[in-house]
C-alpha cells in the first residue's frame, strides 16, 4: 500500500503550499493521453495558481468504503503501462511524495486512495491484459486485471485460478496479500502460484522478480501485502485445472439453533475421529442475527465422501429450516457465488462489461483460530449478536488442507497452520447509527477474541488492530523489515 523513498521520512512534516511542482513534473514526463486528476478536495490543489483541478467525489473512487475515512490525494494518475508507472515514481522520488498503487479499489480501509494527505495514487485499472499459455498452463496478467474476467477467460482454455469470489477485486492487491479462495484447500493461496512479476522499484526501474532474480523480493511479494516494496505491474501465474463438477449443499437454521450448529461445525473441523476431510471439501459457515447457514462445497468425483459429510453434519442437529443441493460446472459456480448473478445465467457478466461499479459501506475485522471456540465464549458471542440492531455477518472459513502443507517460511504469508478464520462485518444502517453499530461489532468480536490465535489476514485489513505488524506478519516481521531496508524504502502506515 505504501511505497516511498527513505528521504521522505525526514521531510514529511513540511507543509506544501501547492502541488505545482508535481503537476510540472508529471506533465513533462507522461504522454498527453494519460489522464491525471488533481482533486479539488485538497487545500493545496485549491490554492494552485497554474492549473485547475477537477471536481469529483473522492470516496466514490473506492469500491469498498470500509474505511469510512476521507482520503485526499494530490493527484490520481491513470497509468496504461509500466513506463507510465516508472515516470510517476521518478517524479515522486524527486519531489518526496508517497505513492499508492490502486488495482481494484478494494482496500477494507480505503487505503487504495492513500495512507495520508496529499500523496500520489496510481490507478492501474487500464493495465488489465490477460494472456493464457495453454501449453505450459500459465497466465500473464496486467496488475489491474479483475478476478471475474480472469475466471471467465482462463476457463475458455480449461484452466482457472485459485482466487477469491468477488469478481470486482483487482488481481494485484488480492494476490500480493495471499489470495485465499474456494480452491485454497486444493491448491493453496493464489500467491503460492505466482511464478514471476514485473515491478517498478523506488528508483523508477522496471525489474523482473522470480525465484532466481531478486529472490528476497520474490519471497516478500507472495503474501506480505501490496505496495510495501515495489509496484507490481505484471504477474505470471501457474494456472490450475477447474473442478469438472461442483456440488453445493446448504442448510439453514434459525437463531435458536445457533450454538448447536456452531459447535457441530467446529467438531467436524477439529475431530479427526468424526471425519478426515479430503481437500476437495470446503465447509463454510455464516452466522447472522437471524440465522446460521452451513454450506458444503465439493470439488471431487467420489460422491460418497460428499454424502457422508452431509450425514455427519446433520446427525446431531435439529432438522434444518431449509436445505438446498446444486450441481454446477465450475464457471457457473463462480458466477453464482460472485454476487453479480441476476438469474439470467449470462456467464459473460463475469467480464464486468457495462456493469455498474458497486460501492459498500461497512467495517470488518478478522481472526484466525487453531482451537475450537469455548462454550462460554459462544454464549457471549450469541448474547452479543442479540444485543444489537442492524446487519452483522460472521463468515467462518477453513484454512487448512494443501495450504497448510506448504512450509511457513516458503513465502511471506505466515498464517498457514490455522484451522479456520472468522471475518466479522457490520453494515451500518446510516451514519447516524455508525458509532453504535461499530460498538456492536467490537462486542461480538471481543466475545471470541481470547479463543483466537490473535493474528489476522492482511487482505482483510483493520486500522483498529493493536500491534498490527505482529498481527499481520507474525514470525516474518524482521525479515520483511530487512528487505525494506535492502530496497531503500520506508514503511510508515498500514499496508493493504
Amino acid at each position: 500500500m505504501i511505497f516511498t523513498t527513505v528521504s521522505y521520512r525526514a521531510k514529511f512534516k513540511l507543509a506544501r503550499t501547492n502541488n505545482d511542482d508535481l503537476q510540472t513534473c508529471l506533465s513533462s514526463s507522461l504522454p498527453l493521453s494519460i489522464r491525471t486528476i488533481y482533486p479539488c478536495s485538497t487545500l493545496a490543489n485549491q490554492n494552485s495558481s497554474q492549473y485547475q483541478c477537477d471536481h469529483f467525489n473522492v470516496s466514490g473512487l473506492s469500491s469498498v468504503r470500509g474505511g469510512r475515512i476521507s482520503h485526499f490525494p494530490a493527484v490520481i494518475v491513470y497509468a496504461t503501462d509500466s513506463n507510465n508507472v516508472q515516470n510517476v515514481v521518478k517524479c515522486a522520488t524527486k519531489l518526496n511524495y508517497i505513492v499508492n498503487a490502486r488495482s481494484g479499489g478494494h482496500s477494507y480501509e480505503g487505503y487504495c486512495l492513500g495512507s495520508m494527505y496529499n500523496n500520489i495514487v496510481i490507478n492501474m485499472e487500464a493495465i488489465n491484459y490477460t494472456h493464457i499459455n495453454q501449453y505450459d498452463g500459465t497466465g500473464t496478467f496486467g496488475a489491474g486485471a479483475r478476478i471475474g474476467p480472469i475466471y471467465y477467460r482462463t476457463y475458455q482454455y480449461n484452466y482457472t485460478i485459485n482466487a477469491g469470489s468477488c469478481p470486482w477485486v483487482g488481481l494485484a492487491g488480492h494476490a500480493l496479500g495471499g489470495g485465499q479462495g474456494f480452491l485454497g484447500r486444493l491448491h493453496g493461496l493464489l500467491s503460492d502460484n505466482i511464478l514471476e512479476m514485473k515491478a517498478v522499484n523506488a528508483q523508477g526501474e522496471l525489474i523482473t522478480i522470480n525465484e532466481t532474480h531478486e529472490p528476497e523480493l520474490y519471497w516478500a511479494l507472495r503474501g506480505a501485502g501490496g505496495g510495501l516494496f515495489v509496484i507490481v505491474t505484471e504477474f505470471k501465474i501457474r494456472l490450475v485445472k477447474p473442478p469438472s463438477l461442483v456440488r453445493h449443499f446448504s442448510s439453514i437454521w434459525y437463531l435458536n439453533a445457533t450454538k448447536l450448529v456452531m459447535q457441530r461445525y467446529q467438531s467436524l473441523l477439529f475431530d479427526d475421529k468424526i471425519s478426515n476431510f479430503s481437500n476437495n471439501l470446503v465447509l463454510v459457515m455464516g452466522v447472522s442475527k437471524i440465522n446460521v447457514t452451513i454450506s458444503i462445497f465439493y470439488f471431487g468425483i467420489e460422491f460418497d465422501e460428499f454424502n457422508k459429510t452431509i450425514s455427519l453434519l446433520l446427525t446431531t442437529l435439529p432438522i434444518p429450516n431449509r436445505t438446498d443441493l446444486y450441481e454446477q460446472d465450475w464457471l457457473t459456480f463462480v458466477y453464482k457465488t460472485s454476487g453479480i448473478d441476476d438469474d439470467s445465467d449470462d456467464l459473460q457478466r463475469l467480464l464486468l462489461d457495462n456493469l455498474t461499479y458497486p460501492t459498500h459501506y461497512f467495517k470488518a475485522k478478522h481472526l484466525f483460530y487453531d482451537r475450537p471456540i469455548s462454550s462460554h465464549s459462544l454464549d457471549k458471542f450469541i448474547d452479543g449478536l442479540a444485543s444489537g440492531d442492524g446487519q452483522i455477518i460472521m463468515i467462518f472459513i477453513p484454512w487448512d488442507g494443501y495450504l497448510s502443507t506448504i512450509p511457513v517460511d516458503e513465502t511471506a504469508f505466515p498464517h498457514r497452520h490455522y484451522k479456520f478464520s472468522i471475518q466479522f462485518t457490520v453494515y451500518p444502517n446510516d451514519e447516524q447509527h455508525e458509532k453504535q453499530q461499530m460498538n456492536w461489532l467490537n462486542q461480538v468480536y471481543l466475545a471470541v477474541y481470547n479463543d483466537s490465535a490473535k493474528y489476522s489476514y492482511i487482505n482483510y485489513i483493520d486500522r483498529d488492530v493493536p500491534n498490527w505488524m505482529s498481527v499481520y506478519y507474525h514470525t516474518h516481521q524482521q525479515r520483511l523489515i530487512n528487505i525494506q531496508h535492502m530496497c531503500h524504502i520506508y514503511l510508515d502506515y498500514l499496508p493493504s
